[in-house]
């Protein structure tokens, strides 16, 4: 069981990253263009710095138990 919660932390922690990746593509793109799509280009970026974090933590606790 405890294998298996650990694999899909890890599957989340992957997830996390991707999205990080693709919110600060976007903001890139967004960033060069010179357009707004939702948010700001700033707001992204965040977002991708948001989802990097969170992927670390959960990958804290994992590496604890």
């Amino acid at each position: 069981m405890a294998r298996i919660i650990i694999r899909r932390m890890r599957n989340l922690c992957w997830l996390l990253i991707v999205l990080a990746a693709a919110a600060f593509s976007v903001g890139t793109a967004i960033a060069f263009s010179h357009t707004v799509l939702l948010l700001e280009p700033v707001g992204y970026w965040r977002g991708a710095i948001g989802f990097l974090l969170f992927a670390i933590a959960l990958r804290m606790m994992d590496s604890r138990t």
